[in-house]
């Protein structure tokens, strides 16, 4: 049976009831309960508090400049500020707000990040359990949830200051409206261009999963319809997106509404004698290397970035061949782990979960093709693109689009019956 991109409106369950909405509030509740409780016995909070390096990295110096009225700034000495958009906004805005309310890099606001976080992840548990519920009915959706809250690597990362979790919730956000089916048209194309929006100004990442939206929006429409929906999807789009963007032309003199790190991280993946060490980003960046982060400091971001871009881009066509090597071993890190460290660089247990989880998410993909698991499949496989260029396969690179794999793991031949078995009778 051939590959579907989508689902078909008809093929879905049926519309989600208050009955399923409730439901789903209920897994939320869950979720939360159980992420939170055992997150606050995994996770020790006075590992941040007093430490503003530990403390989010990067996203927490910038949220720490924030809060303290220095604009949307990073600092890598007392009394300097530079602008930036290294982080995209979201994450650093809100863990401003939170410094605003529990204090600059206290307990309480650790505790209050690690809860955000949980919130995040019990927001992606709930949307999993209804778009489960709309693939193959109930049973998928329960599957797809325990999946996810079991997940090793959901768990590596949950006490981190970072945007992980925030950027997961938006992107599964974005495909449950990309997907769902609607009679008003131009509300339908308005929030998938308003949810994309949302997923970049969490993480630029999100621009990899761009053609996949783009192109459900032009399969799935013709004619009028189409040019309708491309319209409201994109003013959607640019309202989101606007503050940020105008925000870096002032700054920086580009409408540019992505991270300002592209080229850093070409860069730190591929500078002359890196190796598989380096793949972890602590090479010659402007935040662990001192020599760098002087030229940072110098030539500012922008032009920084594009100074480490053209460096890059040297070393990569003086050796393609070591380009092309690289690359190939982040794409394989990127799904099973850190096999060249022998799985030594993080407990096995997670490395153990990156495997399967792929592996499975893979299988459900195949076996359920005529689902229309193709978006989905497609956007898992784009997604990676920016970190197979340039730094390793960190499992947190992964985190946003694991709840996808989530998804696709629980499905199977079959299933149809599921749905119809699910229908109200009447």
């Amino acid at each position: 049976m051939g590959w579907r991109w989508a689902p078909a409106n008809d093929r879905l369950a049926p519309k989600i009831t208050s009955v399923e909405w409730r439901r789903a509030l209920a897994v939320f509740a869950i979720a939360l309960a159980f992420k939170f409780g055992l997150g606050g016995v995994l996770f020790d909070p006075n590992a941040m508090a007093g430490n503003p390096w530990a403390f989010g990295f990067e996203v927490g110096n910038i949220a720490g400049n924030l809060a303290a009225g220095h604009g949307f700034s990073v600092s890598r000495e007392p009394g300097v500020y530079i602008p930036t958009a290294w982080i995209s906004p979201l994450y650093p805005m809100l863990l401003a707000g939170i410094f605003k309310v529990f204090g600059m890099y206290t307990l309480g606001a650790a505790q209050a990040t690690l809860l955000a976080n949980c919130i995040f992840q019990a927001g992606s548990a709930a949307l999993l359990y209804l778009m489960g519920f709309r693939f193959a009915g109930r049973n998928a959706g329960r599957a797809a949830v325990v999946i996810f809250l079991l997940n090793p690597n959901g768990w590596q990362f949950l006490g981190w200051a970072w945007p992980s979790q925030l950027f997961a919730f938006l992107i599964l956000l974005h495909f449950f409206v990309l997907l769902l089916p609607t009679k008003n048209d131009v509300v339908a194309a308005s929030m998938a261009g308003g949810t994309f929006a949302m997923a970049l100004m969490a993480d630029g990442a999100a621009i990899a999963i761009a053609p996949v939206t783009v192109a459900h929006i032009f399969w799935t429409r013709s004619g009028s319809q189409r040019s309708t929906a491309f319209a409201a999807a994109l003013i959607a789009f640019a309202i989101v997106v606007a503050p940020w963007t105008l925000r870096n032309a002032e700054h920086f003199g580009s409408y540019n509404p992505l991270r300002g790190n592209i080229g850093v991280n070409l860069w730190v993946g591929n500078y002359p004698g890196s190796n598989a060490e380096a793949f972890h980003g602590l090479a010659p960046s402007p935040w662990h290397d001192t020599e760098q982060g002087e030229r940072f400091a110098t030539l500012g971001e922008q032009q920084y970035d594009r100074d480490a871009r053209g460096r890059a881009l040297g070393a990569i066509a003086n050796d393609p061949a070591r380009f092309v090597g690289n690359t190939a071993m982040r794409f394989a890190g990127f799904w099973i782990g850190e096999f060249w460290t022998r799985y030594q660089h993080i407990h096995w247990l997670y490395s153990v979960g990156l495997i399967a989880l792929s592996a499975l998410a893979l299988r459900g993909a195949i076996r359920a093709r005529s689902f229309g698991t193709g978006a989905l499949l497609a956007a898992l496989l784009l997604f990676g693109g920016p970190y197979y260029l340039t730094v390793h396969g960190h499992g947190r690179y992964r985190v946003p689009v694991e709840p996808l794999m989530c998804l696709l793991a629980v499905l199977k031949p079959g299933d149809e019956q599921s749905v119809i078995d699910d229908e109200p009778q009447s």
